[in-house]
């Protein structure tokens, strides 16, 4: 599990950002919103408009891109925060793989990699500064003329299978199983061609029943088919009281945005990865994100998810914990990072209208009356 992540000139954040995933000692929703070692299972960012929030899933997202994905030099370049002349920019990823600690750190900057280090359990096991490197896996060995865009780790893992390190090897398993949605524009990534999580994988008759379960277990009061139109497959709704399955092609954008969503929601009962959701709040209704929000952390095990919304109704301790939700302002030129639970807010009192009046960032005062001229 993603322990803490800490980001530095990184997009909109130019100072040292540390955004710590670590339960504190609140004690509502523990049985079902924390995990192994006192983990959180999630995290939630709030703010306005163009405050950073989806600058912190690209954090997270980038790990996977570029260890099992494909990310080019030009998109690592725009990384680099647009409010700072500091040349490079620094991520360091801290996991719990099973009471073991994993700290990667990576620098990046003038088209380059700057260095990179693993550390298992305070011992180094990758050390590299520009195109040369140290490994301390089995013996000590030594890399010179290495590609300057390329993750020395990623070498690693597809030359050695990081020497059957178990620990790597179900970290590297946590990671490839991991997903990221778009829910405005329904884009998808999913890693090591993960296809469990594509939804239209289940438009066949034996798995649109998974399909269907979900949608009964949640009581969506709507039924999914599929049908052939211009020999492409599309998934079909009928609503209940109805007798017409109509094509998604006609359907809302709450409706297929949730059918993307379904697959990767189900899978969190038996497995165990990261689920980075961008604007959550698209075309959904408040109720139903509630849902899905209590349905995943009450069926993952130890698995997260990672999700940006301007919902509001989520700020519910009933919810979530005031630990599993950060503020982002954009402040003095830069984005500013503000933990709920800092606040230390009772259990009792209504965290969205401490939110709303300003406890836990800066919130603008839009004009609220305009005058005729």
């Amino acid at each position: 599990m993603l322990k803490k992540i800490v980001i530095e000139n990184f997009t909109t954040f130019k100072d040292k950002t540390t955004i710590d995933f670590t339960a504190t000692n609140y004690k509502l929703l523990s049985e079902t919103n924390v995990g192994n070692n006192k983990i959180l299972k999630g995290a939630l960012f709030v703010g306005e408009n163009a405050t950073g929030k989806t600058n912190i899933l690209k954090a997270i997202t980038l790990l996977l891109d570029m260890l099992i994905g494909e990310l080019k030099s030009e998109q690592l370049e725009l990384m680099k925060c647009f409010y700072s002349n500091k040349k490079t920019f620094k991520i360091e990823y801290i996991f719990d793989i099973d009471g073991h600690e994993l700290d990667y750190l990576i620098e990046y900057g003038n088209k380059a990699i700057v260095s990179e280090k693993l550390v298992l359990d305070k011992k180094i096991l990758i050390d590299r500064i520009g195109t040369n490197a140290k490994i301390y896996f089995t013996e000590e060995k030594t890399y010179d003329n290495i590609a300057n865009q390329i993750l020395f780790l990623r070498r690693m893992y597809f030359d050695t299978n990081f020497y059957e390190n178990n620990i790597l090897l179900k970290w590297l398993d946590y990671l490839q199983k991991s997903v990221y949605i778009n829910c405005y524009n329904r884009k998808i990534k999913v890693y090591s061609n993960n296809i469990s999580m594509i939804a239209e994988n289940y438009l066949n008759d034996k798995d649109i029943n998974k399909i269907n379960k979900f949608l009964k277990e949640i009581n969506y009061g709507t039924t999914v088919g599929y049908e052939y139109i211009n020999d492409k497959l599309y998934p079909t709704f009928k609503k209940e009281y109805t007798y017409i399955f109509v094509p998604n092609l006609l359907e809302s954008t709450g409706n297929i945005t949730l059918f993307h969503l379904i697959p990767i929601f189900i899978n969190v009962q038996n497995n165990d990865y990261m689920i980075i959701l961008d604007e959550f709040s698209s075309g959904f209704h408040n109720n139903l994100e509630e849902c899905l929000v209590r349905y995943f952390f009450q069926k993952s095990k130890n698995s997260q998810l990672f999700f940006v919304t301007h919902s509001t109704n989520l700020l519910n301790n009933s919810l979530l914990r005031p630990d599993q939700i950060y503020a982002v302002s954009f402040v003095k030129g830069q984005s500013k990072l503000f933990r709920f639970s800092n606040e230390a807010p009772r259990e009792s009192q209504n965290i969205e209208k401490m939110y709303l009046n300003g406890v836990f960032n800066d919130i603008r005062n839009y004009t609220k009356e305009f005058k005729i001229k």
